[in-house]
């Protein structure tokens, strides 16, 4: 699937449990293959997820994160709130608050085969 705003196009996973939703944003050019995984492999931490859980017949949650040197005004976040909001049937007319935090990396712990 893919997420689009004005001139930005990103690759989106989707999860489901239940009724709930994950959505994960990411660039899968940057991603690796099987046959690349040998040794050194940079895994990429993609651009963020948001998290759609549904509370009674009424109301939900959105809560999640997304890279701030992407997601980088107000209007962008809330396509992509609309977005995952639009991928449940179940999200209708409900109350639905939500958090979502634009983050910056500031530094990673990994594991890449190399050390």
């Amino acid at each position: 699937m893919k997420f689009t705003f004005e001139n930005f196009s990103c690759d989106v996973d989707i999860f489901y449990k239940d009724r709930d939703i994950v959505a994960r944003f990411y660039d899968s050019s940057k991603e690796q293959n099987k046959d690349e995984i040998v040794n050194l492999v940079f895994v990429d931490p993609g651009l963020g997820f948001l998290h759609l859980k549904l509370k009674g017949d009424d109301a939900a949650l959105l809560s999640g994160f997304l890279d701030e040197s992407v997601f980088i005004t107000d209007d962008m976040v809330e396509a992509a709130i609309n977005y995952i909001e639009g991928l449940s049937p179940h999200a209708k007319n409900r109350y639905i608050p939500n958090h979502v935090a634009r983050i910056k990396q500031t530094s990673y712990i990994e594991y890449n085969g190399e050390y």
